[in-house]
């Protein structure tokens, strides 16, 4: 254990200087910044690191506010999005993998199974506009641009409004609470599409190799009911795959995010992006560039920490001492 504890860590510090490395290059494209080399570029390098790592990314030159506190504002509408979108992709991915799988031969899981792979590929940032479309001209309730009705002011707690919400203590909080899930639904739905699908093939694939061993074989001739293997046998072998697997379709989450922020007009850091990139903001780039790797680096350290915990064959070496 302690080996790959030192070794994750020595992996995250090269990922953390390649992240550095590469804002540092982004940084030095805006010729106002010519000032940061001041003695050469590897002193300067390690300027800028040691400026980072005190948490200070400086400032935008459009607007001259401070890009810690810009990112503190855009990063949780972004996260928001994300983990509701992933928070519904497995409440209706698990139920429906399990189901496909066990009816593997009936033509509801055969078309499942082809429409996991239509979601796949379906581009996100053709799909987000066309159902703001048709939500939009059937007057559907879920037609909203943006995060909340400005017309309500939420009293910043967690940063997330649609816990903040939760917080307010005015008469017409229904109301507010409404408008918030309103605004969160649409982007949700499209953003759920690519996670929803990918872990309905996950689930799909492991659950039919588990049912087709041959011990699950025997629990059928035994007279064992169908919810009693999947207890048994499918649940405990499958649901702890999709652990390792919450990194990569995070990525592939946050990706997509940035897309359907400018689409719907999301206040994330997607949208501030790619606003970046449009006005040449080189530093707004180069902070975003460090936070969204972090967010990725922490949600996957977090993974397998939780991945060790819960898989036994994790821990056999330090068991064998």
């Amino acid at each position: 254990m302690l080996w790959s504890v030192i070794r994750h860590t020595l992996w995250v510090t090269l990922l953390l200087l390649v992240l550095s490395l590469l804002s540092f290059v982004i940084l030095l494209r805006d010729p106002l910044n010519a000032d940061l080399v001041t003695h050469n570029i590897y002193t300067s390098y390690f300027n800028y690191l040691s400026t980072l790592l005190h948490g200070d990314f400086g400032i935008t030159y459009n607007g001259g506010k401070s890009l810690i506190d810009l990112i503190l504002t855009v990063l949780p509408p972004t996260l928001e999005l994300c983990f509701t979108a992933l928070l519904l992709a497995f409440i209706l991915g698990v139920p429906l993998g399990i189901i496909s799988a066990v009816n593997s031969q009936h033509i509801f899981a055969k078309s499942l199974k082809s429409l996991s792979y239509v979601g796949l590929s379906i581009p996100i940032f053709w799909l987000a506009p066309i159902l703001l479309y048709v939500a939009a001209v059937n007057h559907w309730e879920i037609a909203s641009i943006g995060q909340y009705n400005l017309l309500y002011e939420i009293k910043p707690i967690t940063g997330f409004p649609v816990i903040d919400v939760w917080f307010m203590d005015v008469p017409y909080r229904t109301k507010i609470i409404q408008n918030v899930l309103q605004h969160l639904a649409l982007p949700t739905l499209v953003l759920c599409i690519l996670p929803t699908m990918e872990i309905i093939r996950i689930i799909q694939q492991r659950a039919e190799y588990v049912l087709n061993q041959n011990f699950a074989k025997v629990a059928t001739t035994r007279g064992w009911s169908k919810w009693k293997i999947l207890h048994q046998y499918v649940f405990r072998n499958t649901f702890p795959l999709l652990v390792p697997q919450v990194p990569r379709v995070f990525t592939l989450v946050l990706t997509q995010c940035m897309l359907v922020e400018t689409a719907l007009g999301w206040p994330g850091i997607g949208r501030w992006l790619i606003d970046a990139v449009t006005q040449q903001d080189y530093n707004s780039i180069s902070a975003g560039v460090v936070v969204i790797g972090v967010c990725i680096i922490l949600i996957d350290t977090f993974i397998k920490a939780l991945t060790f915990v819960l898989d036994p064959f994790k821990k056999k070496g330090w068991y064998a001492r």
